[in-house]
């Protein structure tokens, strides 16, 4: 791998090492739970859907998109929302946040909705990973989703409003409709995976027709350090109790232990984990990648020794801190990504074999393919 590869592999870790450290509970953050499980909010009353909304184009970076502007879902008032060490909190109001590619990186069509962990308490504030694939020239979109203010179904709505959004203005805002994908880590992987498995289930409706008849089904996901399962004793904690209350029913916990919700029209996914988590346990990526192996879903699973909860990133993690490029390898042969003569695959720099277009065999195969040898020696330190 040449210099100018490897500084440019270094920048992004380190701006992924920073938002992993941004994802740690906030210490002034209220972590108590509703003492029953919360029922699932009823919907605002909606005055003449107006949706696709008017939204300024072409987009800016650092513009705010709301989710809902006609009425909040269950809106109730919880006071003002705060930031917390970076974090934001007591949130009622789910928006979108725009991260453009630099001025002069050519924009490729791909879109990524990322939400950031907090343990179902807060959002992680913006850091490195909120702008991780602009380099490549995917537009990023950063969800503020509600949290246990409002508990479920609340944040799965508002991950599945974000993709219709997306979806419904994917011309005016540059983007493929085909090529929108979920990002999340920790609790933020739960928000993500729910858009990926629940996108056709009442929990992600609002009673606006318009809106509601727009697929909020991605077409891929990327899914670190994931919570996951509700179902103990694999669960984490805290994000169960924020979002399904201290005293859930067996219906709550089936309806968002995600594992269970898997099916071959999951979109294919890209999971990470390490043994060394003892935050979150590695089983919620395992029983994850087991129910898309039994449902045929290319995906790929990066599962490596070292590393905490969020970690992975540095030279003290070992082969860990190689996921973001493998990552890209994956979008690449899976054609999310152009082409590029930077690539450790010969497939995603356009040699023989083409570039794995979506849909194709190749692709599928590649995909799949957990244990694929990549060209480049550099790239087979993975414990895949």
């Amino acid at each position: 791998m040449n210099s100018p590869k490897i500084a440019a592999f270094f920048a992004i870790s380190l701006l992924t090492r920073l938002t992993f450290a941004a994802d740690a509970p906030a210490p002034a953050a209220d972590t108590s739970a509703p003492s029953a499980a919360p029922t699932a909010a009823p919907t605002a009353a909606v005055t003449a859907p107006t949706y696709p909304a008017e939204i300024s184009t072409p987009l800016t970076d650092g513009q705010v998109i709301e989710l809902f502007p006609e009425g909040v879902p269950g809106w109730k008032d919880i006071g003002p929302e705060t930031l917390v060490r970076g974090a934001y909190t007591n949130i009622s109001n789910p928006r979108l946040i725009v991260g453009l590619p630099k001025p002069g990186t050519p924009q490729n069509g791909t879109a990524i909705i990322f939400c950031a962990g907090g343990g179902y308490v807060h959002v992680a504030g913006p850091t490195g990973m909120n702008y991780l694939f602009n380099p490549m020239g995917v537009t990023m979109f950063n969800l503020i989703y509600r949290c246990k203010e409002f508990g479920a179904p609340a944040p799965q709505q508002d991950i599945m409003r974000a993709i219709r959004i997306v979806r419904a203005h994917a011309k005016e805002f540059g983007i493929d409709p085909n090529k929108i994908g979920v990002m999340g880590d920790s609790a933020g992987s739960h928000v993500a995976a729910s858009g990926a498995t629940l996108f056709d289930e009442p929990v992600g409706k609002t009673g606006n027709t318009t809106m509601d008849n727009i697929s909020a089904r991605p077409d891929f996901a990327i899914l670190l350090f994931s919570v996951l399962t509700m179902e103990p004793p694999y669960a984490h904690g805290d994000s169960k109790n924020n979002l399904l209350g201290r005293n859930p029913t067996q219906e709550m916990i089936d309806q968002y232990s995600l594992e269970k919700h898997v099916t071959r029209d999951t979109p294919p996914t890209f999971l990470v984990h390490t043994q060394q988590d003892n935050t979150v346990k590695e089983e919620n990526e395992l029983m994850f990648y087991a129910a898309l192996r039994k449902n045929n879903v290319p995906s790929e699973l990066h599962l490596y020794a070292v590393g905490g909860h969020g970690s992975g990133l540095g030279p003290g993690y070992g082969t860990s801190n190689i996921w973001p490029k493998l990552c890209e390898e994956w979008m690449r042969i899976n054609g999310w990504l152009p082409p590029s003569d930077t690539s450790l695959m010969p497939a995603a720099r356009g040699g023989r074999g083409g570039a794995g277009g979506r849909g194709s065999a190749a692709a599928a195969a590649a995909a799949s393919a957990s244990t694929a040898q990549p060209a480049a020696p550099a790239a087979t330190a993975a414990a895949n």
